[in-house]
């Protein structure tokens, strides 16, 4: 049941439907579901939330359809559920003698799409605490997940793992679902028109897209609160991205009526960085846009001032 004016957009206490409730829960009071298939997109993206609470990853595998990709920044696509079973299996081996736990889970879905907002932390090799920002987008097709795409904060593994961290690769996650066949949607609309009005150049087109509530986030200017204060940021984007020689290619999307996601690559004269987008929307207009990408990759591409 999607809120008021939001279409159907999901976000409340999880549930297993058709089911008097979970089998199991975790440290944290999340619900584990043993053998149940919860009903909503919420609900099944929401698993691989509380899988976390006992890291018993194999429990997702039946949320799969037969040809899902699942792709890790580190391992790379995993391709069909055979290929994810061995790969959850693998996790479970690997990730619990890590120390990893994740201490936030936040879940936004519709019908045949949604992201994850979550936060990994785990000791670094002199045992101080780090928390990673991550997120992961997702398609469903028929009430199962056909692809799911991790990405994490590259500046906040590099502070965990060190100097010699292996770098996620993001960019081969992009595109992986753009032959996905159940698309469509006025939160798909919305994106596109976003991308075709950036892509253009014409920035400052883009504020009334927007609600009057809305929040944007840049990770690197910054978070903006209200259409005006989206409208400035648009107008200062405007300026500079041409005098940079910046553009943007939008490589996928999903979104049904509130709730959709971006894979795109930002553009340099002497590279390319890749990029994800979660956003939001009530009654066609976005509420949330939040970007990601690798900063560090970015700042190196900049020309010098």
């Amino acid at each position: 049941e999607g809120q008021p004016g939001v279409g159907r957009r999901y976000k409340r206490t999880l549930r297993a439907t058709g089911s008097d409730g979970p089998s199991e829960r975790g440290p944290f009071g999340r619900p584990i579901y043993v053998g149940v298939m919860p009903g909503s997109a919420f609900d099944i993206i929401s698993q691989f939330g509380a899988v976390e609470d006992d890291q018993r990853y194999t429990r997702l595998v039946e949320l799969f359809t037969d040809d899902a990709i699942y792709y890790d920044p580190f391992f790379g696509a995993q391709r069909g559920k055979e290929a994810i079973r061995e790969f959850m299996a693998h996790m479970e081996k690997i990730v619990p003698g890590s120390g990893a736990r994740f201490d936030s889970w936040e879940t936004e879905a519709d019908t045949n799409c949604g992201w994850a907002r979550w936060t990994m932390v785990a000791p670094s090799p002199d045992g101080v605490e780090v928390a990673v920002p991550g997120q992961s987008l997702y398609r469903l097709r028929n009430g199962k997940v056909s692809f799911v795409a991790d990405h994490l904060d590259c500046g906040a593994y590099r502070r965990l793992r060190g100097a010699d961290a292996k770098t996620p690769d993001h960019a081969s996650a992009l595109g992986l679902s753009a032959d996905a066949s159940n698309v469509g949607g006025p939160a798909l609309d919305s994106i596109r028109q976003f991308w075709e009005t950036q892509n253009a150049g014409r920035y400052t087109e883009l504020a009334p897209l927007f609600a009057h509530d809305a929040v944007f986030t840049d990770i690197v200017y910054g978070e903006f609160r209200g259409r005006p204060a989206i409208a400035d940021y648009f107008a200062r984007m405007e300026a500079e991205m041409p005098a940079m020689g910046v553009t943007f290619e939008l490589v996928d999307a999903a979104g049904d009526e509130s709730v959709g996601w971006s894979q795109w690559n930002c553009r340099f004269p002497n590279g390319v960085v890749p990029g994800w987008t979660l956003h939001t929307f009530r009654d066609g207009e976005f509420t949330l846009d939040s970007d990601y990408f690798d900063t560090n990759a970015a700042r190196a591409l900049q020309p010098s001032t």
